[in-house]
């Protein structure tokens, strides 16, 4: 008898919930701009790149992977200080590189969603 009250109960959860049309559960862009000003910030112009391996327009990705190469093996073959320091210059040719092409994908993003919204 009780898990006939649960079957129920189920089936009238899950018909309240596909009656109510989706479209009343969405937000306006503006209702929604006004909650995330930070969205705004974002549309301002890209800050300026930091000089090094950030700036990978143009450069060979596989110019930078032998770079990246060049520092492991410097790494790998340093002893004491010497390895902390190869350690830093790969961690930071890392994050150089990450960052860079975080930027290019951002601005190929925006670049996409430009040309959309042109048609």
């Amino acid at each position: 008898m009780r898990s006939r009250y649960v079957r129920l109960g189920g089936v009238l959860m899950v018909a309240a919930v596909t009656a109510v049309p989706a479209h009343g559960w969405q937000v306006s862009p503006e209702d929604h701009a006004k909650h995330h000003p930070e969205a705004e910030a974002a549309k301002a112009p890209p800050a300026p790149q930091p000089k090094g391996m950030a700036g990978m327009k143009g450069m060979d990705m596989t110019a930078a992977s032998a770079k990246l190469d060049e520092l492991v093996k410097k790494m790998n073959t340093a002893q004491g200080q010497a390895k902390v320091d190869a350690m830093a210059e790969l961690l930071t040719a890392l994050v150089q590189q990450h960052q860079g092409m975080h930027a290019n994908m951002g601005q190929m993003m925006s670049k996409m969603k430009d040309g959309g919204a042109a048609k």
